[in-house]
């Protein structure tokens, strides 16, 4: 069986492509680089908080204004292991790194067209709440977030082929696993 992938800075920087479930492309523009000519810290951000979004709204039918409940961003990070500039196209890849009970903690890599070498990693851990009073529910995620949330659990400990799973069965029943 497969080991999960590492979240250590070395490992981080010999993700592939495949290590990611989900992807979206994007056309970098002029305004994206920097004084330095390549592409600007916060626009990886941009990227990141994108895809996660384009796949909230897309697969689990997620609506930002009227969803009964809302992800706050808890946690944010980016590594960085090569440029990206304007003009290019890049490819944002998404995975779920831990799938917890009201919490979920994601990574995206960042590769140049044509280039197999990641140029950065990064993600955000969210806590889901309920719109309501901003308190996580006692019940956790949604049952319809858990399952399309648990398809992109690809190379996480929880992860039904890595490990033989993990705590996989725990955390997608609304038990006790915690990021």
């Amino acid at each position: 069986m497969a080991k999960p992938l590492s979240l250590d800075l070395a490992a981080k920087k010999q993700r592939t492509r495949k290590d990611y479930v989900y992807h979206l492309d994007y056309r970098t523009r002029w305004a994206d680089n920097d004084m330095f000519s390549h592409l600007n810290n916060p626009i990886y951000g941009v990227l990141i908080d994108s895809i996660i979004n384009e796949y909230l709204i897309t697969k689990c039918n997620y609506n930002t204004s009227t969803y009964p409940r809302t992800a706050l961003v808890a946690n944010t990070y980016c590594d960085y292991f090569g440029q990206v500039a304007y003009p290019g196209k890049l490819d944002v890849g998404l995975r779920v790194v831990k799938l917890g009970k009201n919490s979920v903690m994601y990574e995206c890599g960042i590769f140049a067209e044509g280039e197999e070498q990641v140029k950065a990693v990064g993600g955000f851990v969210q806590i889901w709440v309920r719109r309501s009073d901003g308190r996580p529910p006692p019940e956790g995620l949604e049952p319809e977030i858990r399952e399309k949330l648990g398809e992109l659990l690809r190379g996480s400990e929880q992860d039904p082929t890595v490990n033989g799973g993990g705590d996989r069965a725990t955390a997608t029943s609304g038990g006790s696993a915690k990021l």
